[in-house]
């Protein structure tokens, strides 16, 4: 088995055809598929098979496909820290993270990072959990920021706490609940809602506690990924919603919002962190993108 072999698969699935996959690594379509047919001999198993709609992996080629890319990652990141030792390398950091923490907590910390090192590198992929844990897995991404409930029992990975936060429910300044004390569970049912999208734990947690104190569950005019148009869309209107409360104290755009003080609390505490593989390769400028996302949630957690 050949590193090119494997590079190849993994081009023709992302084509899902041989002719576009030889045209885009610069070989001919005969060559390719002569270099597959000798890798699939060597693992004894079809890995694709050609179908009307194009080129799709067998049951065997969907399972080699996260190696496949575990693989040619872990070398490109092995090259990369070569380069850095030899001082031609720029310090790439891959980062997975939601919509929310692209807003408070990463901004921060990759000012700080990228601080007096003009060779340092961010890239990001945005996108919901469950998702970014499966880019995490198959070494797409070094790292994913966001809400680390729920994973501390696998064994493939490691997290670290950056920053304790909790979910609460916003409205406009000048909204009717905004200027009570206390805002009973049943009261939060007579208004509209604008929601975030890619959180079904929160909502459902939203639904289950308006449906326990006799009220049906939110109605939702509006979701959106964004919640900087969420927050705008709250302003100078009776829409409730709900977000971080580290994200709307430390904000100037959502200035205008505030947390209502509800007499239940809705949502558990929210540990956020970095998650990242046990087994993987940390390169240093890995390691300092997470000791900045560090110190970025201890002084939120202070300023909070």
């Amino acid at each position: 088995m050949e590193l090119r072999q494997i590079k190849y698969f993994l081009e023709i699935v992302r084509c899902a055809s041989f002719g576009q996959a030889a045209e885009r690594l610069h070989i001919t379509q005969p060559a390719l598929s002569k270099s597959i047919r000798n890798l699939e001999q060597s693992l004894g198993v079809m890995l694709l098979e050609r179908h009307p709609g194009g080129v799709v992996p067998t049951e065997y080629g969907k399972l080699f496909l996260d190696y496949a890319a575990l693989i040619t990652g872990e070398v490109d990141r092995a090259l990369e820290e070569i380069a850095q030792m030899k001082g031609t390398g720029r310090g790439i950091v891959r980062v997975g993270a939601g919509a929310t923490m692209m807003q408070y907590l990463i901004p921060q910390a990759v000012r700080a990072f990228v601080a007096g090192d003009d060779k340092a590198v961010v890239t990001f992929r945005q996108g919901l959990r469950d998702e970014l844990i499966a880019c995490l897995r198959r070494g797409e991404v070094d790292i994913v920021v966001g809400s680390i409930g729920g994973l501390s029992h696998d064994d493939d990975l490691r997290q670290e706490v950056v920053l304790q936060d909790e979910i609460v429910v916003v409205a406009n300044r000048d909204h009717p609940l905004a200027q009570r004390d206390g805002v009973a569970i049943g009261d939060l049912g007579a208004f509209k809602w604008v929601l975030p999208d890619g959180t079904e734990g929160e909502r459902n947690r939203l639904s289950r506690v308006l449906r326990a104190a006799g009220m049906p569950p939110p109605t939702c005019v509006i979701s959106t990924p964004s919640s900087t148009f969420m927050a705008t869309m709250l302003q100078e209107s009776e829409f409730l919603s709900y977000l971080p409360r580290a994200l709307i104290q430390l904000e100037s755009e959502y200035a205008h919002l505030v947390p209502l003080t509800i007499d239940t609390p809705i949502w558990d505490a929210v540990t956020v962190g970095v998650t990242y593989r046990r087994r993987g390769v940390m390169l240093a400028p890995v390691r300092k993108f997470i000791n900045r996302l560090t110190e970025v949630g201890q002084g939120i957690g202070q300023a909070a």
